[in-house]
C-alpha cells in the first residue's frame, strides 16, 4: 500500500517537473544540466505526437464549452458520474 501511494505521488512530482521544463519555468529548473534541456526541447518540438497532442488539448481549452473540459483522457460526463457515485456510496456508508 505504501509503495503504491510512493508510485503515485512520484508519477506526478515528474509530470509537473517536465511541465515546468516545457513551459520553460528555467528557475524552477536550474538543477538540470543545459545540454539535456536541449534535448527534451528539440524532442517535445519535433515530435509529432508531441505536437498533435499539445494541439488537440489547446483546441480543447479553447472550446465554449472549456469549464468542462478536464484536461485529461476521461470526458467530463463520466468524471461526472463516478463523481457521483462516489458521493453516493459515500453518503450510504455513513448513514
Amino acid at each position: 500500500m505504501i509503495r503504491k501511494i510512493f508510485d503515485h505521488w512520484m508519477v506526478r512530482r515528474l509530470q509537473q517537473i517536465l511541465e515546468d521544463v516545457c513551459q520553460r519555468r528555467d528557475h524552477l529548473t536550474i538543477w538540470l544540466h543545459p545540454d539535456i534541456k536541449k534535448a527534451l526541447y528539440v524532442h517535445w518540438e519535433t515530435g509529432e505526437g508531441f505536437k498533435r497532442h499539445r494541439l488537440k488539448s489547446r483546441a480543447n481549452r479553447t472550446l465554449v464549452r472549456s469549464s468542462k473540459y478536464t484536461s485529461g483522457l476521461v470526458t467530463f460526463m463520466k468524471t461526472k458520474a463516478r463523481l457521483v457515485s462516489n458521493l453516493f456510496h459515500f453518503v450510504i456508508k455513513f448513514i
